[in-house]
């Protein structure tokens, strides 16, 4: 039996999605962006697909924008910056690269940046409120770790934020990578007033490639390149009408029964965790994270350990998945968190989606309980 336990990385396309795909291909082939009838059409679909995305996320349809993924979602609002006149943008020490590996170009055009600590994976509302100065345009906290699991106060830090500017009158844009809340958190974009976030369809068992940007405030955002005017002219190029409609499909499934889904992904893992605290494994991952991410340290280096359980055809992430292309990323994250060299280089997640079995939570526990020792 393969054990897929990779799922904060890419989650297989569910039925529904991939129906959802080829329907749209094969009936509203046409762009959006042409007046003929099959373009009409598209778009006519195109808008009827985001009207239904922001009525299961309770946002406003004018404030959703589909995008490749977050990481260009992600870029598109950081790189909004180089627009207006240098200040300081202020993350945290956890967020993905696609946030961090903005800082050095934003330095080299003038912008102070500051990076918070995260230990154990949160941010301290009053860590923040020390490094909001007058000339703060920027703040971007995630909201979920990829890493670990843990649940950022982004609505504390958010409120922290908001306070400050009463007094300094400058208005912050807050914003808040999203990928691994959507679905999987009792998370509402509206609930957080957050400004902008990002969202990926292939981490809720949609197809990769399609993303949104989420912007509470659209006409106080310029984008670098408007390219073809598309998307309300936030994001230029052909509107991917299939990956959109495989989105909103997963998204369906993901949002029916939320809450039990959540219950019963915390079950699994919580019996995950108990297994490997009684193996002697320490767990990286906070008590209140996702339930559906465990991080522990393992008692070989992560890329060693890793590799013995895909030999056994168990396939799990040494730290999160880009740590494996971007080597250091995830001791980097974890470093950040505040815990030790050693644990951050013996990290390994374990990710589950919805469609996770109990038989395979405990075939997994089996097999670790077997390779504990590098066996």
């Amino acid at each position: 039996m393969d054990l897929y336990f990779d799922n904060a990385a890419t989650t297989r396309i569910s039925g529904k999605a991939l129906n959802a795909y080829t329907e749209a291909s094969l009936g509203c082939w046409g762009n959006p962006s042409s007046v003929h009838r099959p373009g009409l059409e598209a778009r006519k679909k195109l808008e009827e697909e985001r009207e239904r995305i922001a009525s299961l996320m309770e946002v406003p349809a004018s404030s959703l924008f589909f995008t490749s993924g977050a990481t260009e979602s992600i870029a598109a609002a950081v790189s909004s910056l180089l627009f207006t006149t240098p200040g300081k943008i202020i993350i945290s020490s956890a967020e993905h690269e696609a946030v961090a590996s903005w800082l050095p170009l934003l330095r080299q055009y003038g912008w102070k940046t500051a990076v918070l600590k995260a230990k154990g994976g949160t941010v301290d509302p009053d860590d923040l409120r020390a490094e909001l100065t007058p000339d703060t345009k920027f703040v971007g906290i995630m909201a979920v770790s990829n890493v670990t699991g843990a649940i950022e106060p982004v609505k504390e830090l958010v409120e922290t934020v908001r306070e400050y500017e009463k007094a300094g009158r400058r208005r912050i844009f807050f914003f808040s990578d999203s990928v691994q809340a959507l679905g999987k958190t009792d998370y509402s974009a509206a609930d957080l007033g957050i400004d902008g976030a990002s969202f990926s369809a292939h981490k809720i068992n949609g197809p990769r490639g399609i993303g949104m940007l989420y912007l509470r405030n659209p006409s106080s955002f310029r984008p670098l390149a408007q390219a073809g005017g598309q998307e309300r002219g936030k994001r230029g190029g052909t509107e991917n009408l299939p990956a959109i409609s495989a989105f909103r499909a997963a998204l369906e499934e993901w949002m029916d029964g939320r809450a039990e889904k959540n219950a019963e992904a915390k079950r699994r893992k919580d019996m995950i965790v108990t297994a490997l605290m009684e193996r002697g494994f320490r767990i990286l991952s906070p008590v209140n994270s996702s339930p559906y991410i465990i991080s522990f340290a393992s008692k070989l280096p992560s890329e060693v350990y890793t590799r013995i359980l895909s030999d056994r055809g168990v396939y799990v992430s040494a730290g999160s998945a880009c740590s494996n292309n971007s080597r250091g990323e995830g001791e980097r994250i974890l470093l950040g968190m505040g815990f030790s060299p050693d644990a951050a280089r013996n990290a390994v997640r374990i990710s589950m989606s919805n469609s996770t079995t109990d038989e395979e939570c405990m075939e997994l526990i089996r097999i670790i309980g077997e390779t504990a020792d590098g066996r």
